[in-house]
C-alpha cells in the first residue's frame, strides 16, 4: 500500500488573524500540510517558487494582485498546477472569482466546515489527477 502524501497548502491573505485561523484549522488535518503564508502577491510568488503548493487559499483582495480580470492569470502563472480556492468577505466576489477561473470559492463568513469541504474536494480531485506525488514537503 502506497501512502498518500499530504497536500501542500499555501495560505495567501493579508490579515494575520485569518492566516492563523486557517493554519490552526488545516494543521489538525493529516491530509494537508501548510507550506507557507503570504501577506501579498510578492510573498505568494516567493513561497510558491520554493514550496510548490498543491492548493492555494487565495484572498481575493490580496495586495499586489492585478485589478479585476487578471488576478487568476497572475496566480496561474505563479502556480500553474495548483488548485486555487478563492476567499473573500464580499459575497459578490464569488461569481467573479469563479468566472476568472478559481477552482472553488469560500466566503470568509462561512463556518470552518465549508473550508474543510473545499480543501477535501481539492484533495480528492488532485489525487484523481495524480498531481499529489509521494514526496517530502518543506515547511516555510
Amino acid at each position: 500500500m502506497i501512502a498518500q502524501a499530504p497536500a501542500r497548502v499555501l495560505i495567501a491573505d493579508d490579515q494575520q488573524k485569518v492566516r492563523s485561523a486557517l493554519r490552526l484549522l488545516i494543521d489538525q488535518e493529516l491530509a494537508f500540510c501548510v507550506v507557507g503564508e503570504a501577506s501579498n502577491a510578492e510573498m505568494l510568488q516567493q513561497i510558491a517558487d520554493q514550496a510548490t503548493p498543491h492548493i492555494v487559499l487565495l484572498d481575493w483582495e490580496l495586495p499586489g494582485l492585478p485589478p479585476n480580470g487578471k488576478r487568476l492569470a497572475l496566480v496561474r502563472n505563479i502556480v500553474p498546477s495548483a488548485w486555487v480556492i478563492a476567499m473573500s468577505g464580499h459575497p459578490e466576489a464569488r461569481q467573479q472569482a469563479l468566472e476568472e477561473g478559481a477552482d472553488s470559492f469560500v466566503s470568509k463568513s462561512d463556518p470552518p466546515e465549508a473550508m474543510l469541504r473545499a480543501l477535501y474536494s481539492a484533495y480528492e480531485k488532485l489525487h484523481d489527477a495524480r498531481r499529489l506525488a509521494v514526496q517530502p514537503h518543506r515547511t516555510v
